[in-house]
């Protein structure tokens, strides 16, 4: 189909591949100060001299999520993709090969300003390719290294289990890139309204959702933002229920492909097993605010493995969870 002749992947960190399409976006005041200190778990990576790096989000006190591009981990690069959990970093490309000694975790609040919260110890991804290829990194964080504040609170995020219904309300959490502070600066936030289409392909039609920045049901493009989180309220309490990063342009609006979380559980779960040895994480619906997304329990939703690697351009197949009538599409989908 001709839609996916259009498919960009935004790498804009490490290999600043393509140059930015013309299209509609925020060049200024892009969203909404965290006054409160709401949104806590929104951080950034920070590698190399300069502290330079992407947005970040914790998921739990020594977890963060993101997407595998923002460490260079894309399907240009055939020596770093696909991979699908610990081979991101037994078998390191990219970032993580060349500063994994020396990457580490700031504060979303105080930036510009960068201040240490964490040093970055292992990685994991599952990166498949262009959407509906995942595109998914978590890492293990050591929140009492040498260089670590400590005095600074953050509170982790829970990621969404279900599918949230078409035109459900919700915030993008970013920080802006430092270099362009009319944006805004520390941790802000937009509205979003989900009316996108969720796809996937034939054999994960529920990782996808498509959001258009027309600058009338979403806000206009902001780029620099890959790997920032997309929240929804689930039973009252926010959960991070897709990532920006991933997108296309056409007609001169932006079309991102939210990189969805709720078939992700298990793996992350197993992961942070592997690192922790715990079998439980934030989970925002259970009594006791955690819950064991372990092989072998009951989930509500299927859970997905890697998946064909490496993915290519595919037919899209919409997610049959949610009625999807009256939805915006990618062009010809």
């Amino acid at each position: 189909m001709r839609v996916f002749s259009f498919l960009l992947v935004f790498f804009l960190y490490s290999f600043p591949v393509f140059s930015e399409p013309n299209v509609l976006k925020c060049n200024e005041n892009c969203g909404q100060l965290d006054l409160k200190n709401e949104f806590s778990f929104q951080a950034k990576i920070a590698m190399g001299e300069d502290l330079w790096g992407a947005n970040v989000t914790f998921i739990e006190n020594d977890i963060i999520l993101s997407q595998g591009h923002i460490l260079g981990y894309y399907p240009e690069d055939k020596g770093s993709v696909p991979r699908c959990g610990a081979d991101a970093s037994t078998n390191p490309a990219a970032d993580w090969k060349h500063h994994k000694n020396d990457m580490y975790v700031v504060s979303g609040k105080e930036f510009p300003k960068k201040i240490i919260i964490g040093k970055v110890i292992d990685i994991s991804m599952r990166v498949t390719g262009e959407p509906p290829g995942y595109d998914i990194m978590i890492a293990l964080v050591d929140r009492n290294c040498k260089k670590c504040n400590n005095s600074i609170p953050i509170k982790p995020i829970p990621i969404a289990t279900q599918i949230p219904p078409i035109n459900t309300k919700a915030r993008h959490v970013f920080i802006p890139e430092e270099d362009l502070p009319e944006q805004g600066q520390g941790i802000i936030s937009d509205s979003h309204l989900l009316n996108g289409r969720i796809w996937g392909s034939r054999d994960n039609s529920c990782t996808r959702q498509i959001v258009k920045h027309d600058g009338k049901t979403n806000p206009p493009m902001i780029f620099g933002t890959s790997g920032s989180p997309v929240i929804i309220k689930e039973c009252g309490k926010w959960a991070v229920h897709g990532l920006h990063g991933n997108g296309m342009d056409f007609e001169g609006f932006m079309y991102e492909s939210l990189q969805l979380l709720q078939t992700q559980k298990e793996w992350i779960q197993s992961e942070i097993y592997r690192w922790t040895g715990r079998q439980d994480m934030l989970d925002a619906c259970s009594k006791n605010g955690r819950k064991s997304f372990m092989p072998g329990e009951n989930f509500e939703i299927a859970q997905l493995g890697c998946g064909k690697v490496i993915f290519e351009p595919d037919e899209p197949v919409s997610c049959k969870l949610i009625n999807q009538s009256n939805v915006i599409d990618f062009p010809d989908f």
